[in-house]
């Protein structure tokens, strides 16, 4: 490839100021991916806390119902839950994290149904189970959110290093090869011009000499 660069002392120098350019911006997008790697292992740390924290709400949840059906009986569950239209809403929108656009995501509180039943009415089993459920409902939105935080800084990050790795596969190489190709081109010329020089001085020195004599 760097064959085809023609070998001219201003090449040489345009091309030694593109190679310094290149390495500074190799250097930003090693930066970049370091902080993406550190927003990354924050946030991967806060996903498990809360997806235990949620697995521990659900199984409570879980368990409360199946009180309530033990109690209740299915046919009886099944009838207070086909009454609800659904109703739950969130909002979206995005903020900005290095660089990165990544959704957030709000829980309309209003939007939660309202217990459709009455403690005296049914087991206390199933308003324990809908207490629960309505608290676990924020917790599941913000696992949500983490997880596409976390999708959208991987993207970014692979992004990046696949810029670094063609930096370090294809451009450095190519600039650091032309770069070589030149000098070595320029050497060349100014030992033969260096060397024509000498033997012009020569026959120039014998003629002289023959002149003289």
């Amino acid at each position: 490839m760097s064959q085809k660069v023609l070998p001219t002392k201003i090449n040489l120098i345009q091309f030694r100021r593109q190679l310094r350019l290149i390495t500074v911006i190799k250097r930003l997008l090693e930066n970049k991916r370091e902080v993406l790697l550190l927003y990354l292992r924050t946030y991967a740390s806060e996903y498990e806390k809360i997806y235990n924290e949620v697995n521990e709400e659900m199984k409570k949840v879980y368990e409360s119902y199946l009180q309530a059906v033990a109690s209740e009986g299915i046919s009886n569950i099944e009838e207070i839950a086909l009454s609800q239209k659904p109703s739950l809403e969130v909002s979206s929108s995005i903020k900005v994290i290095f660089g990165v656009k990544v959704p957030t995501i709000k829980l309309d509180k209003s939007t939660i149904p309202s217990k459709p039943f009455s403690d005296v009415e049914t087991s206390p089993y199933l308003s324990e189970s809908y207490e629960e459920m309505t608290e676990a409902f924020n917790k599941i939105i913000e696992l949500v959110e983490l997880e596409s935080t976390i999708r959208s800084l991987v993207s970014e990050l692979r992004k990046t290093q696949r810029l670094i790795n063609s930096i370090d596969n294809y451009i450095l190489p190519f600039y650091r090869g032309s770069i070589k190709f030149i000098k070595q081109i320029l050497e060349d010329r100014q030992r033969e011009e260096f060397s024509r020089l000498k033997i012009i001085r020569r026959i120039l020195q014998r003629r002289r000499e023959s002149g003289s004599g």
